[in-house]
């Protein structure tokens, strides 16, 4: 752009300059050269060159025919004099042009317009032998003519022609600064303006992407519709964490309230209760209290992650025997294990630095995903290979998800319309995704509705 708007201001000078020289040669052609200049129709050198046409024949003054026609074409008339300045002949002279001439008269005609009403006079002198002098008269409306007397003084010349260059300079300059300066100065508050309207959150102007500041404009154009898209996304995000927030307090209070309740009941000393009942509510409270516990844990881990606060303590594990421990631990679990996992697993030995803890949590929490969100029928597969990366995979067949839940699927506080029978904080997935990408992994997701999902993990 630096480079654009050099060349605009040296085109500006280079530009004016020439035009600054062509004017002033134009004038001083003008005003200097077209003096010298000899044109047949210029009426001076017409009426100078009429003598071609005057013929003395026995002492009688004649026009030939062509210099009749002439005279007719130029609407034009002549008187011839004698030496005495006396008329001797005339054709097509106006009424009321004097018969004689003085010398002075004579010079006067030539030099000044409008010496016969309505007629331009010019004077010349016949080269017969009789010594005549003649007089053509032209039409006022046609041909006019206009005396400059100037001194010859060579410093007066100087200054008179110094002053006619800084002139037509100062006139080139204001109309080639006005045309560059509207072309520089009207995008720049254009630009201006753009950005004010940014502030003000008014993105819905774009910007033709031309001229010396294309680049400017677009960058403007990409600016706006980024601040529209984060401005659209943070307001999705807005009232995604409202929800989650009104969905995180309700599912606290409805265990708070069991404990409540049964600590109340424990508590009362007025009311009789037997060994079996307080162990009955006691595993009840510590229930809920572990399950409050998991979900602040949590929200602490999920903040962690999204601040990069989190350190990693990786280690060499076996990925085989990592995988079947986890599944063996849910089917050992007493509300799983009547259902059924399948794993998949090559003989050899696959191997991948990772924190233990870390991705333990994050495989079980979906493969429970898998468990939670699909009914007793459903099979889950664990699938583990490896090609040119490290894959696992968490398969089943049941209910899917729809094209909209997998959009947010990631997305921070997102809870699926599927999720009615499941309380949670609505971080999982996206603990999840963050985990794996602290593993430099990826995790993708296929699903259709009725058919099932596949949730891919590529090391």
């Amino acid at each position: 752009m630096r480079k654009k708007i050099t060349l605009s201001f040296w085109s500006v000078i280079i530009i004016s300059s020439l035009m600054i020289l062509l004017m002033t040669l134009a004038t001083v052609y003008f005003f200097v050269f077209t003096k010298n200049k000899v044109v047949s129709d210029y009426p001076p050198n017409f009426t100078l060159s009429f003598d071609l046409y005057i013929e003395e024949i026995d002492n009688d003054i004649l026009i030939s025919e062509k210099g009749q026609q002439l005279l007719k074409n130029k609407n034009a008339w002549i008187q011839i004099l004698d030496s005495n300045g006396n008329e001797i002949y005339e054709l097509g002279k106006p009424e009321g042009t004097p018969m004689h001439y003085s010398p002075a008269q004579i010079v006067h005609s030539h030099m000044y317009p409008d010496t016969i009403d309505g007629n331009t006079l010019f004077v010349a002198e016949s080269t017969t032998d009789s010594n005549l002098s003649y007089i053509i008269g032209f039409p006022s409306t046609e041909i006019n003519k206009h005396t400059f007397i100037y001194e010859s003084d060579l410093l007066s010349l100087f200054l008179k022609f110094t002053l006619l260059v800084l002139l037509i300079s100062v006139v080139v300059f204001l109309i080639t600064g006005s045309i560059f300066g509207n072309k520089l100065t009207n995008p720049i508050v254009r630009i201006i303006e753009g950005i004010e309207l940014l502030s003000q959150k008014k993105y819905g102007i774009q910007y033709s992407e031309k001229g010396i500041y294309s680049k400017v404009f677009n960058s403007l154009n990409v600016l706006s519709e980024n601040l529209k898209s984060s401005d659209r996304e943070r307001r999705k995000n807005e009232k995604m964490r409202e929800e989650w927030i009104a969905n995180i307090s309700h599912d606290l209070k409805t265990p708070l309230s069991t404990i409540k309740g049964y600590s109340e009941i424990l508590a009362d000393s007025d009311y009789h209760i037997s060994k079996r009942e307080i162990m009955h509510y006691s595993n009840i409270i510590f229930e809920k209290a572990v399950y409050m516990e998991n979900m602040i844990e949590e929200l602490r881990l999920n903040e962690k992650l999204r601040q990069n606060a989190l350190i990693l303590n990786k280690t060499q594990n076996d990925l085989t025997k990592f995988l079947r421990n986890i599944i063996i631990e849910i089917l050992n679990h007493p509300n799983y294990s009547d259902r059924k996992i399948n794993f998949n697993a090559p003989g050899e030995i696959i191997e991948y630095e990772i924190d233990k803890n870390l991705m333990k949590r994050c495989i079980e929490n979906l493969i429970f995903n898998a468990l939670i969100h699909n009914d007793q029928q459903t099979d889950v597969t664990v699938n583990l290979y490896k090609r040119e990366k490290i894959i696992i995979e968490i398969e089943d067949n049941g209910r899917g998800i729809s094209m909209e839940d997998l959009d947010k699927l990631f997305n921070r506080y997102y809870r699926g319309t599927n999720t009615e029978d499941y309380k949670g904080a609505g971080l999982g997935m996206s603990i999840a995704k963050e985990v794996i990408e602290a593993h430099n992994g990826e995790i993708t997701v296929e699903s259709k509705l009725n058919v099932g999902t596949i949730i891919r993990i590529t090391l």
